[in-house]
């Protein structure tokens, strides 16, 4: 039973980090479809000012990027730890540590940080079941296939590691107890199978009922079912926008991005397509983005500060453009280039595509989401339902 109830919720206050900027708006969008206040912070570095400045009007639900999914495990749990020091001046109700659901990243050297960091017991649950990801007996599947024999396996810039969930924190110092769906929670560290949206749910709801105890681990899923446990169902609160041209700049080098990419350019022929920052046609009303397939992985921070001058570039030249950055890197080198340091979160086109609005700029309308989300029709979908015509996007407060 969620907590929150059909009635108008009082006040709690979750905080987030994120080894990346999609992950981070990612785990934030579901608080902000059920109506909470939301914004992301793009860097750790900018998350003390913004604090300060935010005293008298904190936002229920923040998030901050670390930026360590590729940095060694130290650098990365020393970031870790900061970012929750300066988030424990909120006194957070929910704890939450954003991971990638397939183990990219440094993720049990930041979980184990973040634990540290806030004196809280370790529930660890990075099942996404909507996608196809769920965990069995401490193993990460997906699809039903084990995550070793998979495409995230072979990720250019950060391979997941292999084995149990459980055997990984062990070999770090920090037993997990195996925690079965339909089971009571248990009082001591845990990971959790989950293989459907329910098994979150009852998970969510049991740390949401005892406050002060969890600090919950976990993906897009979990961030799911504790928005609903704290705020109830999303809301359908949305306006219409009338977008003059639609831009998408795919910056992930995830074999389903690629897989997105060609469905799009099967669909949409006549769509023209970018591959550098130069000579981009800015007046272009639909366009698509994507960095050169001859580019090395060395070469990736380099290749997405490129793609983010050519969508800056067509967000400046066009204020009712509405843009789509795909992938974590790409995501953060838009907002470094445009001097933003944070994202007032309005929801969700759908789930993971999140809407966000730069430095709260509301003319400047940008779709984010995780380089390997969704189904290889994904930005059929989204170009058709958007271009070119009016639509309903989620807006924030009213």
């Amino acid at each position: 039973m969620s907590s929150a109830g059909a009635g108008a919720h009082k006040q709690r206050r979750v905080a987030i980090v994120a080894d990346d900027l999609t992950g981070a708006l990612d785990a934030a969008a579901p608080f902000a479809q059920r109506g909470a206040t939301t914004r992301v912070v793009v860097a750790l570095e900018h998350l003390e000012g913004l604090l300060d400045a935010w005293q008298g009007a904190l936002p229920e639900v923040i998030a901050v990027t670390t930026e360590s999914r590729h940095l060694s495990a130290p650098v990365a749990a020393e970031r870790v730890a900061r970012a929750t020091q300066l988030l424990a001046r909120l006194a957070p109700d929910v704890w939450f540590k954003k991971i990638d659901s397939t183990l990219r990243g440094q993720v049990v050297a930041e979980s184990l940080s973040m634990r540290r960091a806030c004196a809280r017991t370790l529930l660890l649950a990075p099942a996404v079941p909507a996608q196809g990801r769920t965990t069995r007996e401490a193993r990460i599947l997906v699809h039903g296939q084990p995550l070793a024999s998979t495409d995230f396996a072979h990720d250019a810039r950060s391979r997941p590691p292999s084995g149990g969930l459980d055997v990984l924190f062990d070999a770090e110092g920090l037993p997990l107890a195996r925690h079965a769906p339909g089971q009571p929670l248990p009082s001591a560290d845990s990971v959790a199978d989950a293989e459907t949206d329910a098994d979150l749910e009852v998970l969510a709801d049991g740390i949401v009922n005892d406050p002060g105890k969890w600090l919950a681990v976990g993906a897009a899923g979990l961030s799911r079912a504790l928005a609903r446990s704290l705020f109830g169902e999303p809301h359908a609160r949305t306006s219409s926008h009338r977008f003059s041209s639609l831009w998408l700049a795919v910056g992930s080098r995830s074999e389903r991005a690629a897989q997105q990419v060609a469905a799009l350019r099967r669909a949409v022929p006549e769509l023209p397509v970018v591959t550098g920052a130069t000579d981009v046609p800015v007046e272009a009303p639909f366009l698509l983005l994507r960095p050169d397939a001859d580019a090395s992985p060395r070469e990736a921070d380099e290749v997405a500060a490129e793609l983010a001058d050519a969508l800056v570039a067509g967000m400046t030249a066009a204020a009712q453009r509405l843009c789509l950055v795909t992938g974590g890197d790409c995501a953060s080198a838009v907002m470094a280039r445009l001097g933003a340091h944070y994202l007032d979160v309005a929801g969700e086109w759908k789930a993971g595509v999140v809407l966000g609005y730069p430095q709260g700029n509301r003319d400047r309308s940008l779709l984010t989401k995780a380089g390997g989300f969704g189904d290889e029709a994904l930005l059929v979908r989204l170009y058709r339902s958007l271009a070119p015509r009016e639509v309903a996007l989620p807006r924030i407060g009213d």
